[in-house]
């Protein structure tokens, strides 16, 4: 996991993006078949990876790590850039993105599955689709400022097509509200219910599907892209899917305003530490700090994630200047908070589609903001 997309870049360029949009290029490499094309190989076999392949740059890490394991050791191994012993750990804990599906959609005929009205949603705040590493931090990446234009060529990508029907308002009645509430209690709740839902996917999570697919799904009569099932069947109707579909419509719209309320109420002076920051975390930050917590994933491979911050010494400063360290610190206390509800802010977390920070070091960070943000050489670069 803490190779990720630098990997990528060390194996690949970071100039080869893909030929669409940012947006649909990313896509591209995870949920399409073209995912584990590499753009060339080297000499020994190992791809040539570009920054928005994860999915087959990983997979082919993954792929070494594990025929290491069982001591093969093809070409490929004597190219890879990762030290023998974290070799050895990803043949048991491989590294990421594993789990995306290649496909989304069924095949040419089978029931819709994605909601054209709600793919806009997802992909502005993603919803968790399953627990990682413990944590419910969302970890797909977030795309806020997506256009329409851009939505057009990710459906277009994804076999996401627009419904025959406009969908019914996400508004209920009282009455329907009551009725999708009693539907829920009875029949989902207990598997997509609660603060960890056993099945990974909460209401909010579910409201991605169309109503003919949730109805087909939990009929028994569509599957995953994913294939395996663990959901035992549970009819409905046509007419109860539609207003389970119109609730969890309505289930996103207030989780986002719950999530953001409290994203509004962090304050910096709550969550320091006591004391002051030892010079051993001044020297980690300055470091260290931009590799553990996965910010080179993206911020020293993608051009669009550059543009925002540079995961480097000279990266920061700037940001502290632009922004400021109050701000550097609630994208990371956001995340914590995106994991509780599964759901990621208006303005989204960091680390973007990784296991949020532990509580101990984000507190340290805010104490750090309060005293200045000091450099190693003791020079302050924010004003809080």
């Amino acid at each position: 996991m803490r190779l990720a997309l630098l990997l990528c870049l060390v194996l690949g360029t970071a100039a080869a993006a893909g030929a669409g949009a940012p947006v649909e290029s990313e896509c591209t490499g995870c949920h399409t078949s073209r995912r584990v094309e590499p753009q060339s190989r080297f000499p020994t076999g190992l791809g040539r990876w570009n920054d928005s392949q994860c999915y087959g740059c990983h997979a082919e890490l993954n792929e070494v790590a594990a025929l290491s394991a069982k001591g093969v050791r093809d070409r490929r191994y004597f190219a890879v850039p990762v030290r023998d012993e974290k070799l050895a750990r990803m043949a048991t804990s491989p590294l990421a993105y594993m789990n995306a599906p290649e496909s989304l959609e069924p095949v040419e005929g089978g029931v819709p599955r994605v909601s054209w009205t709600r793919l806009a949603d997802f992909l502005k705040r993603p919803a968790s689709l399953s627990p990682s590493q413990g944590s419910r931090a969302p970890r797909m990446m977030a795309y806020p400022a997506l256009n329409a234009r851009e939505l057009k060529a990710v459906a277009r990508l994804l076999g996401v097509k627009p419904p025959a029907r406009p969908e019914a308002s996400v508004r209920l009645s009282d009455v329907e509200r009551r009725q999708a509430e009693a539907l829920w209690m009875a029949r989902c709740v207990t598997c997509h219910g609660g603060p960890s839902p056993v099945s990974g996917r909460s209401d909010v999570a579910l409201g991605l599907y169309t109503a003919e697919w949730l109805q087909a799904y939990a009929s028994g009569k569509a599957s995953s892209p994913r294939g395996a099932r663990t959901m035992p069947v549970v009819p409905l109707s046509p007419q109860e899917a539609g207003l389970l579909h119109r609730l969890f419509g309505e289930k996103r719209i207030e989780a986002e305003r719950e999530l953001d309320a409290r994203v509004s109420r962090l304050k910096l002076e709550d969550s320091a530490a006591r004391g002051p920051v030892p010079p051993t975390l001044v020297s980690y930050l300055w470091g260290p700090f931009f590799r553990d917590a996965t910010c080179v994933h993206c911020h020293a491979t993608s051009p669009r994630a550059i543009a925002a911050f540079t995961a480097d010494a000279e990266g920061l400063k700037a940001y502290l200047r632009r922004k400021s360290g109050t701000e550097f610190w609630r994208r990371l206390e956001s995340r914590a908070l995106e994991a509780e509800h599964g759901l990621v802010a208006a303005q989204p977390g960091m680390p973007m589609a990784g296991v949020e920070l532990p509580r101990e070091l984000r507190s340290l960070i805010a104490r750090w903001v309060l005293e200045g943000c000091k450099d190693p050489q003791g020079q302050s670069w924010c004003q809080r």
